[in-house]
């Protein structure tokens, strides 16, 4: 670190999003680190505000114990109304005595540490750092990143007050703009892919290194499967079973994030193939050799819920997606990326999914008329340097002394 260059501060909440908002922010402050000179620091926005975490633990609950799409929906809706009702819509500008009491903790922060600029990833961490930079009267500059565009429909993460808002796509912006925001202040940068640090979550040691089809050097033909799970197992868990019931010959892999029994159950109905892996953790050099081998298969998929970010990282690598719907309001926005730019399907119930396994797997020349599309479009809209350098030439007027 050195103390002449300025100081820009990340704070992302680690368990709002589960996989995915923590590893973008990681990527994002790789980027930033690359393209201005300044000290970025990425913090964990839970221990400065540990309420923000006792939010995250209830968003999970909601994930994994909500039996139904609907009700998962439901659920998520009621939590984010409570918050909004704590901190409505404003509220930033002319905060009360007790929101100004629930800040004391990051408004101390902000203080002790003073950044020239603070980045919240996401939409209502930045709306509750522009109350804190005000509260403790400091000219620090406040910009919201927005990993997830499909999160500004809801009031508690859009804000027209940040000092800049960096969005993936030009509709995110269109719709800041509808709430107030100055056009100026809203940056259409491009959406960043974080496969590139799976390196800081997949962390097992222990993983074998790949053997069988999968490690070898010589494409099988056969159809090869990532079914990567972080919410909603059981479906994964039906869903790999009836691929080993129904399709054996096929590559498999399938990761539980973070659940061992959920690995270990789901090894259990494929005692058979011994060509099959299963984990529930791995590092970054077996991860990606995954990625690489299903990506090389003209027969390559990716399947799991049908998250933003998991969505984007495969097209970025050339992998069709097969999609299961979560019923989370911030991912609704997906299935229609997914089907506008045939990256692959997204199914709005298990039974669906369970069909098109089979009518793809029974005719392989599906999946490859999709890994076409998938490369096109990363080839003309996930352009990374293209993205760091927009990123880069939208902060940078920030750290100028005012």
């Amino acid at each position: 670190m050195r103390p002449d260059l300025p100081r820009i501060q990340v704070l992302s909440p680690r368990t709002w999003g589960e996989f995915g908002n923590y590893l973008a922010a990681t990527r994002f402050s790789r980027v930033l680190r690359g393209a201005v000179d300044a000290d970025v620091a990425l913090l964990e926005a839970e221990p400065i505000l540990p309420w923000l975490g006792e939010a995250g633990a209830e968003i999970r609950t909601i994930s994994l114990e909500s039996p139904t799409a609907a009700v998962r929906t439901e659920r998520y809706m009621g939590l984010m109304a409570r918050l909004q009702e704590r901190f409505p819509t404003g509220f930033e500008t002319d905060p009360t005595p007790a929101q100004s009491a629930e800040l004391t903790p990051l408004v101390a922060h902000l203080r002790e540490t003073a950044p020239d600029v603070v980045v919240g990833t996401k939409g209502f961490v930045a709306r509750l750092c522009v109350a804190a930079v005000r509260l403790a009267g400091l000219p620090t500059r406040v910009v919201s990143h927005v990993t997830n565009p499909g999160l500004l429909q809801l009031p508690l993460h859009r804000s027209p007050h940040p000092d800049l808002t960096l969005v993936g796509f030009a509709a995110a912006k269109e719709r800041l703009v509808g709430i107030g925001a100055d056009p100026d202040r809203v940056r259409v940068v491009g959406p960043l892919v974080a496969q590139h640090d799976l390196r800081d979550f997949m962390t097992d040691e222990s993983a074998a290194p790949a053997s069988g089809p999968w490690g070898g050097d010589t494409d099988s033909g056969r159809p090869r499967l990532i079914v990567f799970c972080n919410r909603g197992g059981d479906v994964y868990l039906e869903l790999v079973h009836h691929i080993a019931a129904s399709h054996p010959d096929t590559d498999l892999v399938f990761v539980g994030y973070d659940d061992p029994e959920l690995a270990r159950r789901a090894a259990a109905g494929a005692e058979r193939l011994a060509h099959w892996r299963f984990h529930s953790r791995l590092t970054q050099a077996h991860y990606f050799d995954y990625i690489d081998r299903a990506s090389r298969s003209p027969y390559g998929l990716l399947v799991s819920k049908a998250g933003p970010n998991t969505t984007l990282e495969a097209a970025y690598f050339g992998i069709p997606v097969l999609m299961l719907e979560s019923g989370l309001p911030m991912e609704q926005w997906v299935p229609g990326l997914i089907h506008e730019h045939n990256l692959g399907r997204a199914c709005a119930a298990p039974e669906d999914l369970f069909r098109t396994v089979d009518d793809w797997l029974a005719r392989p020349s599906a999946i490859e008329v999709h890994k076409k599309a998938a490369i096109g479009f990363a080839e003309s809209v996930l352009d990374q340097e293209a993205v760091a350098r927009r990123i880069g030439d939208a902060v940078r007027p920030l750290l100028d002394p005012r």
